[in-house]
């Protein structure tokens, strides 16, 4: 396992240990920092590879049009492009897309043409107003009297401040909608777990199959800092509301591979697994805080506060890394995110 503790932590111990408190003039040396020459003590080959488990649930890219496309359930289209997803919905009079990436360029126009030829486009459904997700909303601009569905947060920002690619919205709803599109049930709500105005859950009910985007990584460790979330209590409250549905395949948006049930268990776990270990350790914080303070004879409280911060970050990822290394992919790449992050909505609350 490489090392966790930063090189401005390191310092700090010293100091603890009885050196002066002078630091004016220290060489910024950052730590885990990724490098790419094998001989450098951060190389990437100190990072653990992908799990044999993940590995081998990795969808096949269709190197027609470079992206992955599956039918799911009857009519239902799971498509990806390695690091994001999207699903589009065929029924005998229209089909439905949900979320337009922009990395997908013309290749989700593709994959509908060939799945669905002849069927008209009459839905664009946004799970979130975040341009990595639905910036790829353009590639829908030609079709007449499309139904672009965001929720009402979602469409105030976009009104406030245009993102590029997006299409306007056009049905616009407060916390519900129901729809029924070729007699096929589409259930919307919204719900507050990654984006800064909200997040859209969408469910089909006949297909068992619920999507939220930005949440988990099937498979993995989640991106760093919790899917870079706005709200970490929310988005560690979201699972007990994902579970509540009756879902057998879950598409959380990113990486290759649809999620199912038991995906969202492990990444609920694993999260709750780093909150606790956190709250675990954060009796000693002021302890450590004064600590770091002694050994700067009171002079630099941010300096001692970092190292209180670093302190029982490094020590709650060594503890996750090591509980999970062996269940979930890429635990080392994030898992000190994921305690910093944890860390300072526990500092605030």
């Amino acid at each position: 396992m490489q090392n966790l503790i930063s090189a401005s932590a390191i310092a700090c111990l010293a100091i603890v240990g009885g050196a002066t408190a002078v630091l004016a003039g220290t060489e910024h040396n950052p730590a885990n920092t990724i490098q790419l020459v094998e001989s450098h003590p951060d190389s990437f080959r100190h990072f653990a590879t992908e799990l044999p488990s993940m590995s081998e649930r990795a969808a096949q890219i269709n190197t027609e049009f470079g992206l992955h496309v599956s039918e799911i359930g009857s009519g239902l289209y799971f498509v990806t492009d390695m690091i994001y997803q999207s699903a589009f919905l065929v029924t005998d009079e229209a089909v439905v897309v949900f979320d337009a990436p922009p990395s997908f360029g013309e290749g989700l126009r593709s994959a509908i043409d060939m799945a669905a030829p002849g069927v008209p486009i009459t839905h664009l459904i946004m799970s979130h107003a975040h341009r990595d997700h639905n910036g790829g909303g353009y590639t829908f601009a030609d079709i007449d009297d499309l139904n672009v569905v965001a929720a009402a947060d979602n469409a105030a920002s976009l009104a406030r401040n245009p993102l590029e690619g997006f299409l306007a919205p056009t049905q616009i709803f407060e916390d519900a909608l129901e729809l029924a599109v070729g007699g096929v049930p589409i259930e919307l709500r919204t719900a507050h777990f990654h984006a800064e105005d909200t997040d859209v859950i969408i469910y089909l009910p006949e297909h068992k199959f619920l999507m939220a985007i930005d949440t988990i990584t099937p498979g993995e460790a989640p991106f760093m800092n919790f899917g870079a979330t706005s709200n970490v209590n929310a988005y560690l409250e979201s699972f007990e509301n994902f579970l509540s549905y009756d879902f057998e395949h879950f598409l959380s948006g990113h990486v290759s591979v649809l999620g199912n049930r038991e995906d969202v268990v492990k990444a609920r776990d694993y999260a709750w697994d780093v909150r606790d270990t956190v709250h675990g350790l954060m009796p000693h914080f002021t302890d450590r805080v004064m600590k770091g303070m002694q050994a700067v004879s009171f002079q630099n409280g941010n300096l001692a506060y970092r190292y209180a911060m670093e302190t029982i970050r490094d020590e709650c990822a060594e503890d996750i890394i090591g509980r999970w290394q062996t269940e979930l992919s890429v635990v080392d790449l994030w898992a000190d995110s994921h305690c910093e992050t944890t860390l300072l909505y526990a500092i605030m609350h």
